[in-house]
């Protein structure tokens, strides 16, 4: 037992030097500060729970010490391209991970993710070979040990997760002064421990905008609205799109041309606060359809989908459902992603129409093209038996922008601040974003029907090295809610995703009227705060 418990100190040993590598951290600690030793607790029953299931003191000690350079891997590549460290969230993407690597991969970079992946194969199978167990187990009665051990383990996960101690655990977590602020808590109280702490303390906020589920079918049951008043309502959320022309060197002429028609033509414009950077579209899109700030949802902010909403969410669409609204969400890209499938449903949508509905030609690049997504929308709307509600969700312009992927025009190659292939080739996706706007605004002016046309960007793009070698750090996207009907004077106000949702419901009140000419207003979005402008 001496080799295990030298395998341990080692172990113990060099976690603590790995801690001191994770990104952030703004305060450097002493190796053996007291958060140091707390984020090396992890480490204790990951090393225990290898070395009693196998007795291989050099495994359970290689072992342990490859799983946790792979998360200090995995972390400092994704606050490096999302300025976000790991959160507790992300695990659950393993499996998306693996289906859809380029999502993933490509940003940590597929050196390190074969090294760490073959190192670890490498051990399991050198340890099995070459490395003999310290205590043989012929009879079952030499398994008990480790059996009880795995009980008590096991035993005790559930009762502070699930179990009788759920409670009182979290109230012992919240000692510790957890703040969902991901990088506070990572300097903190350390990486580790803040991914256990969300973990056990994900589901906790109750926000009481949860609909009933006999009110959800009660919805799914009313008529189909047949007022002519009722507005169709077209809501973009556009990949990685902002105005970068406040960043490019030369504006090439006519270049996000019917985006600035439409900002001079729309009710309101501006700049969009978004709860994400590079990645995580489905933080902005819950922001936008439910209305509710996301620090108001504490650590399911990270992926509301997760635990959040297994149960009816009050949503832009779920009050439209309610009079009569057809509801449509458009995504070209699986469903079952971000686990929408069994979200949406939640959400007050109807239909989903994901990648099975586009077909091979509908691609530009490796995705689905803002045009082939124009053509689902304009299919719907034609349809004018009744008010729909389609919420487009593109991704045309997903990166990485590494490799050739789009035909770039020359006067678009000159335009980036600094010379760079991937932004040049995102600015030719840009401009098909572009297109795609004055397309949808063409057909819904020939629409027989008042229409509301809101866009806006989910995030911007993750070309870290390039905003910083320029100087741009200010992470806000671009939105405008358009009215079809004559002109208006719009109104410039710089917003949170959240408060668009609010100003959608306003424009839905100005152009919804009754026979007699009364407006029918609109709700707010579960009471939650008034639109402010966001700094």
């Amino acid at each position: 037992m001496i080799a295990g418990l030298a395998g341990f100190l080692i172990a113990f040993a060099i976690v603590l030097v790995l801690e001191r590598f994770i990104q952030p951290q703004r305060s450097r600690r002493p190796v053996f500060h007291r958060v140091s030793m707390l984020s090396a607790m992890p480490m204790i029953v990951f090393y225990l729970s290898v070395f009693m299931a196998t007795y291989r003191p050099v495994f359970a000690t290689v072992f342990g010490i490859i799983f946790f350079l792979g998360i200090v891997i995995v972390n400092n590549a994704k606050f490096r391209e999302l300025r976000e460290p790991l959160v507790y969230s992300d695990f659950a993407l393993l499996r998306q991970a693996i289906a859809h690597p380029a999502l993933y991969v490509t940003y940590i970079g597929p050196f390190k993710v074969a090294a760490v992946i073959l190192a670890g194969a490498a051990v399991i199978f050198g340890s099995l070979i070459y490395e003999p167990p310290v205590i043989d187990r012929d009879t079952p009665a030499e398994w008990f040990s480790t059996l009880a051990y795995f009980s008590v383990v096991i035993g005790l996960i559930y009762a502070i997760t699930r179990g009788p101690l759920r409670n009182e655990f979290r109230d012992i977590l919240k000692q510790f002064g957890a703040s969902t602020d991901v990088r506070e808590d990572v300097d903190k109280l350390s990486l580790v421990t803040t991914l256990i702490f969300y973990f056990l303390l994900a589901g906790e906020q109750e926000i009481a905008v949860a609909k009933s589920r006999e009110n959800e079918e009660e919805d799914r049951a009313r008529p189909v609205g047949q007022r002519p008043g009722l507005p169709n309502v077209v809501v973009v959320q556009s990949e990685s799109f902002f105005d970068a022309r406040r960043i490019l060197q030369n504006v090439p002429q006519g270049f996000m041309q019917n985006f600035s028609t439409m900002c001079h033509e729309a009710r309101y414009l501006g700049r969009l606060r978004v709860p994400a950077w590079g990645a995580n579209t489905l933080r902005t899109e819950f922001a936008f359809l439910s209305g509710i700030p996301d620090e108001a949802l504490g650590v399911d902010r990270f992926n509301p989908y997760l635990k959040y909403c297994d149960k009816p969410v009050w949503t832009v669409a779920t009050y439209l459902r309610s009079i009569g609204y057809r509801t449509i969400c458009i995504h070209p890209f699986h469903k079952s992603f971000f686990r929408r499938d069994k979200v949406y449903p939640h959400l007050g949508f109807d239909e989903f129409i994901d990648i099975d509905d586009f077909n091979e030609g509908d691609r530009v690049g490796p995705y689905v093209s803002d045009n082939a997504v124009a053509d689902k929308i304009e299919a719907l709307v034609k349809d004018e038996t009744a008010p729909i509600f389609v919420f487009a969700i593109t991704m045309e312009n997903h990166g990485p922008w590494k490799k050739p992927r789009i035909e770039v025009p020359p006067e678009l190659r000159s335009a980036p601040p600094v010379k760079s292939n991937a932004f040049a080739q995102y600015l030719a996706h840009l401009q098909n974003a572009d297109r795609m706007i004055g397309r949808i605004r063409n057909m819904l002016l020939s629409s027989r029907r008042k229409s509301i046309f809101c866009f806006y960007g989910d995030h911007l793009p993750s070309m870290p090295k390039l905003f910083t070698s320029i100087g741009f750090d200010d992470p806000r996207t671009d939105y405008f809610v358009w009215l079809s009907g004559g002109p208006v004077e719009g109104r410039s106000v710089n917003a949170s995703a959240d408060a668009l949702n609010r100003l959608l419901l306003e424009t839905f009140s100005a152009a919804q009227t009754r026979p007699d000419d009364e407006t029918v207003n609109a709700p707010r979005a579960a009471g939650i705060g008034q639109i402010k402008d966001a700094p």
